[in-house]
């Protein structure tokens, strides 16, 4: 690698990290072809701080195999390219370090970049959503304001919220664009309040151009939270800065949340996410395995749509799970391989589907 650590150990020069991680999939595959992955196109250099270098894969499924079966080899791989003792560590995302330099109250989550809204696929279960999450990235603060979806865990919730980041970030710029979970937003409250930081807060959450909050039921109990994201909430909607939100039920149903809160969340555009369809799970499982750069038969295809009916992140962990499978056999994906590696101690199913 040809990036080299400051003086405080943090590195410098963040466009070259795809070329440097290259340099280390290179030896990872001279060295160990059996453990590459096609998937690991999709990785990225986070950081390189002291001795170690942090590597991001797109998904928890993927990051649970680099974890169990990649770890010592990828730490041989980029000790042979940095030529120094360093160790690596993985990790999804949204577990990432902030980029914004603003007060340091916390982490600011990075966008999962493959949740963008022209990959949301849509479908009848999820077709109002998707056409109110457009409009609201293409027009932030005029059209449904506050945006409030609803649905089960696993729907695409956080997958809308952050595609209208996504989308917002062209118009604003990242740094005005804010996707928090209810659990980061706690946590900065509590630090804030504790330091007598309140002000600096406020002001931090108060001036985006847009903030997307995920898993606001979350707040229901917690009071001095709760009062602190309904004065930010009233910030935002009286300077007509756009506010989307997640949850798992309607604003009114959430137990132990503020009525005046409960209230204010319903004054906008609150839209149900229901489970998919067969035919829009099938469209879900295609879309992600040519993300994923996995070839698959309608069969298989088929086969993962009607194993996983209300939960659109097993598809995609199952997709990781046939890929790695495939891999490790040598073998092609068939309907076979692929009862084995969604659920080794259940049946397979052998009957014809469809």
């Amino acid at each position: 690698m040809s990036q080299r650590p400051t003086t405080n150990g943090q590195t410098t020069g963040s466009s070259q990290n795809v070329s440097e991680l290259q340099e280390v999939l290179g030896s990872l595959r001279s060295a160990r072809p059996e453990l590459v992955r096609s998937w690991f196109q999709h990785l990225r250099l986070s950081s390189m701080t002291g001795g170690l270098v942090e590597i991001s894969a797109p998904t928890t499924a993927q990051v649970r195999y680099l974890q169990a079966h990649c770890g010592p080899a990828f730490t041989e791989a980029a000790q042979a390219v940095t030529g120094r003792l360093v160790s690596v560590a993985f990790k999804t995302p949204e577990a990432e370090e902030p980029t914004s330099d603003m007060i340091g109250l916390g982490r600011w989550a990075t966008p999962d970049p493959a949740f963008t809204l022209d990959r949301f696929v849509a479908g009848p279960c999820n077709q109002l959503a998707h056409s109110a999450a457009l409009a609201v990235a293409e027009r932030p603060g005029e059209d449904y304001n506050p945006f409030y979806v609803y649905g089960a865990a696993g729907l695409g919730k956080t997958h809308l919220l952050q595609g209208v980041v996504h989308a917002a970030a062209g118009r604003y710029g990242d740094g005005q664009c804010l996707y928090v979970s209810c659990e980061s937003f706690v946590s900065d409250a509590i630090r804030a309040m504790e330091d007598g930081r309140g002000g600096e807060f406020r002001e931090r959450y108060g001036t985006v151009a847009l903030l997307a909050f995920d898993d606001v039921h979350l707040l229901a109990g917690r009071e001095r939270s709760e009062e602190e994201f309904f004065h930010i909430l009233n910030l935002l909607l009286a300077s007509k800065r756009q506010v989307v939100m997640a949850a798992d039920r309607v604003p009114l149903e959430v137990p132990g949340l503020q009525e005046r809160l409960a209230s204010r969340l319903s004054a906008g555009l609150v839209v149900a996410l229901d489970a998919p369809c067969l035919d829009t799970r099938m469209a879900i499982v295609r879309d992600k395995a040519r993300f994923l750069a996995i070839d698959l038969s309608a069969e298989v295809i088929r086969l993962v749509a009607e194993r996983y009916e209300a939960d659109v992140r097993q598809l995609a962990e199952a997709l990781v799970r046939i890929d790695m499978l495939s891999e490790f056999e040598c073998g092609p994906i068939t309907v076979e391989l692929a009862n084995r590696a969604i659920e080794p101690g259940r049946p397979a199913l052998t009957g014809k589907m469809g």
